[in-house]
């Protein structure tokens, strides 16, 4: 399985969930399914990215104060949304997307699901393990 099938997957499991509660509570919201999906993917891909940054920061011991509103910051943001844009919006192609994954067998879906979650429990866990592993006296070190 490539990373993108399986960043696609990783989509598809959130649009799924947001697609279940939608039907449950009959919403019919501001944000189409595919949106709120693409939204929520977005903390985890952060979590991700700083706790990375914070890694690399404690690994080199280089603890420079970053502004938040800078290009380091903004970066990593603007490369995740561009790369969602073409993934996942240009052309309509997370459609494509939940049509290959719903001819999948259930028992598999169902296994796909769970390993997305643990996923993305490892990721919290780690991010707030690097916050954690780089606290001071005086707050973070930013």
């Amino acid at each position: 399985m490539s990373i993108k099938q399986l960043y696609s997957y990783f989509f598809y499991t959130l649009y799924k969930i947001w697609l279940n509660i939608d039907n449950a509570f009959g919403a019919t919201g501001f944000f189409p399914t595919s949106t709120k999906a693409l939204i929520c993917m977005f903390p985890v891909e952060i979590w991700l990215v700083f706790s990375i940054g914070i890694y690399c920061g404690h690994l080199f011991n280089i603890h420079t104060h970053i502004p938040f509103f800078s290009l380091p910051i903004f970066a990593p943001l603007i490369i995740l949304l561009v790369i969602k844009w073409f993934i996942f919006e240009r052309e309509d192609k997370w459609k494509n997307y939940v049509k290959e994954f719903d001819k999948w067998p259930k028992g598999k879906n169902r296994m796909g699901f769970w390993v997305v979650g643990i996923i993305i429990l490892f990721v919290l866990l780690n991010f707030l393990y690097a916050v954690n592993l780089n606290l001071q006296p005086k707050g973070l070190k930013w």
